[in-house]
């Protein structure tokens, strides 16, 4: 899949905005350009702030299991991680968000820009 990290550059490199720019309306915006669908759809204008992100997310028996609810109910299949793929990563800090596998390896929007990451667990669109 030719252009996911020239689409992740373009996409993540907007200043963070809690529920509109942050890592995972960014991942699911670029998902979504690549796709066509938008793990994030259900969630969209429903939090604008840390604090209603966290609410969400705890209600959803946290970060990982909230993600994989959202990635199924969109109609996501588990995967090995591959280019043009959504996970749960992990970056430099060891801080979870939400990235996008681009021809160079797992990639995540953070408050300090677009960072490398590590995959932890992945959803496709595709089967394996």
């Amino acid at each position: 899949m030719a252009g996911v990290m020239a689409i992740c550059m373009e996409v993540m490199d907007r200043p963070w905005h809690w529920g509109v720019a942050d890592c995972c309306t960014a991942a699911c915006d670029v998902f979504a350009r690549l796709h066509g669908v938008d793990p994030m759809a259900r969630l969209r204008g429903r939090y604008s702030t840390r604090l209603g992100a966290l609410r969400l997310i705890t209600q959803g028996g946290g970060f990982e299991r909230f993600i994989a609810t959202e990635c199924r109910i969109a109609g996501l299949i588990a995967s090995s991680g591959a280019v043009g793929d959504v996970g749960v990563v992990r970056d430099g800090s060891g801080a979870l968000a939400l990235g996008v596998c681009t021809e160079r390896g797992w990639v995540a929007k953070s408050e300090r820009g677009l960072v490398a990451a590590r995959m932890e667990r992945a959803w496709s669109c595709r089967q394996q």
